[in-house]
């Protein structure tokens, strides 16, 4: 099986991904750990890509490689910034995606902000990084509705990394 799992940025995919991966004993991909072993960091990437539309057709690329060159069994973290035509062309591939949800309030708590003062910024801006937050789940649900849903609100990791297992297995795409 070739799972991949959406989710908008600081909703648990690579952190859950990881731990369903050692569970059920397959590879684990994502794609920024992919862009850090061809391009040695995420800004150097960026430096060499500064437009978001030439970033994400390498990610696309990165991705198709995978699904078509990787192990016959992996997890995969995605986030929801590839096209919805590149979308549609892997749901009907021998893929099944999953999108993680979860409240605006814990993707936020899950949000690292570096610096000195970093806490008393966040704080001051959790206004505007709420707004975001449910600005991308609405874009995300809006421009992927064919991908099944898991909701894992307010789940710690283990919590979470469960109700995922359960849910492929009830519905029978983990065998």
């Amino acid at each position: 099986m070739k799972l991949l799992i959406w989710g908008i940025s600081n909703v648990g995919k690579t952190t859950i991904g990881k731990e369903l991966a050692k569970k059920i004993n397959y590879k684990f991909y994502d794609i920024d750990d992919e862009i850090i072993k061809m391009y040695g960091s995420i800004d150097l990437f960026q430096e060499e890509f500064p437009n978001d539309e030439n970033r994400f057709d390498i990610k696309e690329l990165i991705m198709l490689n995978i699904i078509e060159n990787g192990e016959k069994n992996f997890i995969m973290a995605v986030s929801p910034i590839f096209s919805k035509i590149i979308v549609e062309e892997l749901l009907m591939t021998n893929t099944e995606s999953i999108e993680i949800i979860d409240t605006p309030e814990a993707i936020y708590d899950r949000l690292i902000i570096e610096g000195e003062d970093a806490l008393e910024y966040k704080e001051k801006h959790k206004e505007y990084y709420m707004r975001e937050i449910k600005w991308d789940q609405v874009a995300s649900y809006n421009e992927f509705k064919n991908i099944s849903k898991v909701d894992i609100s307010n789940q710690n990791i283990k919590e979470a990394t469960q109700t995922v297992y359960d849910y492929l297995k009830k519905n029978s795409i983990l065998k």
